[in-house]
């Protein structure tokens, strides 16, 4: 594993791109400030795929990303065997003038990092930034401009820097081409702003920070500045390149445009567009349709284990699809001809030891549980004298079904698709929980107290008498049915659109007024015809 900071992505990003480019897949991971910003964002099984996009764009609009792994998948030719290159990527939204994210943090999502001992000083003080398409465009003007420093800033320094452009006032009526004066530089003004606003109001001279105390002053001729400002165009470049930071790699992706692999990873998708992309658009299609132009091969893990756990349900493999879950099974498990994994030189913390939760070795676990299951698909079949080592452009034909399947939890369906339409629920129909008296209304808390015993329920109130039910399982609800129909406060029963939604029964009767009434006029029509 290859751990990646702001002082060392520089370095290390002609090795990422290398590795990025060589691949046969690449296996990623995040992990962020928080799940859920506010409870009616929470996740409930009257969720489909528009529902629950849209409360998990509420989310990712206000939580950001702290660590991204990616795992590189190299197929060795002819030998069976593939080398990964691990990469965990500390990340965190540099401020650079106008951009100035703000973002929440959630305190189980932090106790949570604790756990697993996140380093939250790597986070902050070098974390690696990163843009999407419109804060940099946002960046890339007032770079031009030079106004780089905000109102607040220029407010709050604005006595030091005056005093400053005083001494240099009095300098420049007696100063000639190439003399320099040396001042000192206010530690309340940042570089970037002291330049600048030196730059601006005085045009022939040039300044450069000689050390960190200390700023000079040149007047220069317009044929130097000439030459100076083509530099500087060079150092505004390497000052944007600085803070695209990790949405560089996130370009190579799309440009390489490899399989990507995740595990459960509906939000980490969102939380990438969002981050380094472009602001998530309010409509599901346009998302699903932007993030399978970005990344045509996409794969979930949780969405192919979940799919085969009944085919393998007599061993035990998909019983439990949890990431960590998964990776010991297959780690027990012999296939033949399955292809070995190999670290490369540099991943001698994750061959010694597990770093659970840690996102470069989640990233590693769901790439190799992908290979895995790729493998056992392609075999499963064969007999023993047909199987024979397989290359991955076999395994990728074989899984091609699977793309594009987000695993979603705790919802109607079980998946969404990015490719098409989102498969039709398998859920059993809500419920209709209705009180046997109107002196007594419903209570919520009751209501999920009582009905939590048959399994996973979900409640939604829609009055003080009545609230649906969203249930988990067609054997919970025969359990509901049949232990609740003579409860002394409360029926139960299938709910019905038609006859329940007093949305559809307000048309239906608007309906049949509107017909009545026709029928009425044309009959009124008729008779006046043949009276006259």
């Amino acid at each position: 594993m290859v751990e990646v900071l702001k002082s060392s992505f520089e370095d290390l990003f002609p090795i990422i791109e290398t590795c990025i480019r060589e691949c046969s897949f690449v296996a990623f991971d995040t992990e962020f400030t928080g799940l859920t910003a506010d409870s009616s964002n929470t996740e409930t099984l009257f969720d489909d795929g528009p529902a629950r996009y849209a409360k998990k764009r509420r989310d990712v609009q206000q939580f950001i990303m702290v660590q991204i792994g990616l795992s590189a998948f190299i197929e060795i030719p002819h030998e069976n065997r593939y080398r990964v290159h691990t990469f965990n990527f500390y990340v965190y939204p540099g401020s650079f003038g106008s951009v100035n994210v703000k973002f929440l943090c959630q305190a189980s999502a932090l106790e949570f990092l604790c756990r697993h001992n996140f380093d939250f000083n790597k986070f902050i003080y070098d974390g690696i930034s990163y843009l999407n398409e419109e804060q940099e465009k946002v960046l890339c003007n007032e770079i031009e401009e030079l106004s780089v420093a905000t109102d607040a800033e220029c407010d709050y320094d604005e006595i030091t820097v005056q005093e400053i452009s005083s001494k240099i006032s009095e300098w420049l009526a007696t100063a000639k081409n190439e003399d320099k004066l040396v001042l000192e530089k206010p530690p309340s003004v940042s570089d970037y702003v002291l330049h600048s606003q030196l730059r601006q109001r005085f045009p022939a001279i040039w300044t450069i920070s000689v050390d960190r105390l200390h700023v000079q002053c040149a007047k220069i001729t317009e044929e130097k500045k000439s030459i100076i400002l083509k530099e500087h165009e060079m150092e505004n470049e390497r000052v944007l390149n600085s803070m695209l930071g990790f949405t560089r790699v996130f370009r190579l992706l799309v440009k390489h445009r490899k399989p990507i692999v995740g595990h459960n990873c509906f939000m980490d998708l969102m939380l990438m567009y969002d981050k380094f992309y472009r602001p998530l658009p309010v409509k599901y299609s346009q998302f699903k349709e932007d993030i399978s132009r970005l990344f045509p091969f996409v794969f979930d893990t949780k969405s192919m284990s979940a799919s085969m756990r009944k085919s393998y349900k007599e061993t035990g493999l998909f019983e439990n699809t949890t990431l960590s879950r998964l990776y010991a099974a297959f780690q027990r498990r012999f296939d033949l001809y399955q292809p070995a994994i190999i670290h490369g030189q540099e991943g001698s913390k994750y061959r010694e030891a597990e770093a659970l939760h840690e996102a470069g070795y989640d990233a590693f676990m769901t790439g190799s549980v992908f290979l895995r299951i790729a493998h056992l698909k392609a075999v499963v079949h064969l007999s023993f004298a047909e199987a024979q080592p397989l290359p991955f452009s076999h395994l990728f034909s074989i899984i091609s079904p699977d793309m594009g399947r987000l695993n979603l939890i705790r919802a109607s369906v079980n998946d969404i698709n990015l490719l098409g339409s989102d498969s039709k629920s398998l859920r059993p129909e809500w419920l209709l929980v209705r009180s046997r008296k109107r002196s007594q209304p419903l209570k919520p808390m009751q209501l999920a107290g009582l009905f939590s015993a048959f399994g996973s329920v979900d409640i939604r109130p829609r009055s003080r008498q009545e609230a649906l039910l969203a249930v988990g399982n067609w054997g919970c609800v025969r359990d509901i049915l049949s232990s609740l129909s003579k409860h002394p406060h409360i029926t139960v029963r299938k709910y019905n659109m038609w006859k329940h939604s007093p949305v559809v029964r307000s048309l239906l009767w608007t309906s049949a007024c509107v017909s009545g009434g026709l029928c009425v006029w044309i009959v009124w029509s008729a008779s006046s015809r043949k009276s006259s």
